[in-house]
């Protein structure tokens, strides 16, 4: 007596409860965002979940992830939100750090340097931009390594 179905989409049941729930989050999100801008707040994932449950009748409200997977409601979270204006922003800048190897001296760095002052400016170095500093420090001591032992043994000859 097992039910089985040939595709998933032969659900309808489902396909209403799922429009319902879906056509509920983005409502009670969108009060939930249009209210937070009201009151001067930070349009955040968290903000929103806890305003939604004050608003929303039955108590429940809607979960952040579900923000960002209802589509209507991410599009709405995009437009009002600074953090995600913020974030996106600073994604698109650019390094303003050297990271060629035409245009990175290593012999120039000097060995009474603000440790602190190099922490930091690491610290904002992108991971891909540690990485290439990185090869290209190896390569340098690499390279100096065997001029050194070349000269080396070019003093015993």
């Amino acid at each position: 007596m097992s039910h089985t179905f040939n595709t998933i989409n032969d659900r309808p049941w489902l396909k209403e409860s799922h429009r319902k729930r879906s056509n509920r989050s983005v409502e009670i999100g969108i009060q939930a965002i249009d209210l937070l801008i009201q009151n001067g707040e930070p349009v955040t994932y968290s903000n929103i979940a806890e305003i939604s449950k004050k608003i929303d009748p039955k108590g429940k409200g809607i979960h952040p992830n579900t923000i960002r997977t209802n589509e209507q409601l991410y599009d709405y979270y995009k437009q009002h939100s600074l953090t995600y204006k913020q974030k996106e922003n600073s994604s698109n800048k650019k390094s303003t750090l050297n990271t060629n190897s035409d245009e990175f001296d290593f012999r120039r760095i000097k060995s009474n340097r603000n440790i602190d002052n190099t922490h930091n400016k690491y610290m904002k170095l992108s991971k891909k931009e540690l990485v290439q500093r990185l090869i290209l420090a190896e390569k340098f001591i690499v390279d100096n390594q065997k001029r050194w032992i070349v000269n080396y043994f070019e003093k015993f000859k």
